[in-house]
């Protein structure tokens, strides 16, 4: 099992490096219409403003990069195998929770602030939607981070008394 969750994890990892290579070299040459399509607007007969282009990129950069984080720590929960040591289990949770945080609000700020300056005054208002519905997948994540943290909390406070018990015997 853990053989399988670690190949999804390198195929979507894989996918989702080669998808950010992709938008960047379309960019680059100066197809706009992968960009239009990912903001949900027609595809228009302007270019996007470079604002929002360095911001998409960036935002995209942070969601790719708490994915990755978040993947690397669960290979690494993963290898830590049935062995009791509360301070790297509490350690590594951390760190998938600060990842999935990092996802959360990469896709948050991707879906709502980027289209906002690729258009740049240019669309119609009513074209432009800024929606939060607190069930969608992007909360999620959010939740589980917040879980995984508490659950490192827990763990730490468990390898103090460990520790605590160790020195009494």
């Amino acid at each position: 099992m853990a053989l399988v969750a670690r190949i999804l994890m390198g195929v979507t990892s894989v996918l989702m490096v080669a998808y950010m290579v992709l938008i960047c070299s379309l960019v680059m040459i100066g197809n706009y219409d992968e960009i239009w399509e990912l903001a949900d607007f027609p595809p228009q007969d302007f270019a996007p403003s470079s604002i929002g282009i360095a911001l998409g990129l960036f935002f995209a950069v942070v969601v790719v990069g708490g994915l990755l984080m978040t993947f690397w720590q669960s290979h690494l929960l993963l290898k830590l195998g049935r062995t009791h040591l509360f301070r790297a289990l509490a350690h590594r949770l951390r760190l998938c929770g600060v990842g999935l945080t990092l996802m959360w609000v990469g896709l948050y700020a991707f879906m709502n602030l980027v289209p906002l300056t690729l258009s740049m005054g240019r669309v119609a208002p009513d074209l432009m939607d800024i929606e939060w519905s607190p069930f969608e997948i992007e909360t999620v994540f959010l939740v589980l981070a917040v879980v995984m943290v508490a659950l490192s909390e827990t763990l730490t406070r468990a390898a103090e008394i460990e520790d605590e018990n160790n020195q009494f015997l």
